[in-house]
């Protein structure tokens, strides 16, 4: 139960990220070198990301890895 929130948390503000940027999700999984449906996931909450792949998209929306925490 827990888990699902934090990831919640963390999807909601790479959205808001994202879309501030005003980029498709298409754009960002393509700048960050990973599937589009897995950054789809990510941003549903659904998947359990690395901090390898979050550091990805926190360099491509141009924020630190600290600020999705």
């Amino acid at each position: 139960m827990r888990g699902n929130f934090f990831y919640k948390k963390i999807a909601e503000k790479i959205i808001n990220k994202r879309k501030n940027c005003q980029m498709t999700q298409e754009k960002l999984a393509m700048l960050s070198e990973i599937d589009r449906t897995y950054l789809a996931r990510i941003e549903e909450g659904k998947a359990n990301p690395s901090i390898k792949i979050l550091n990805k998209i926190c360099r491509k929306l141009k924020i630190k890895l600290h600020q999705l925490f």
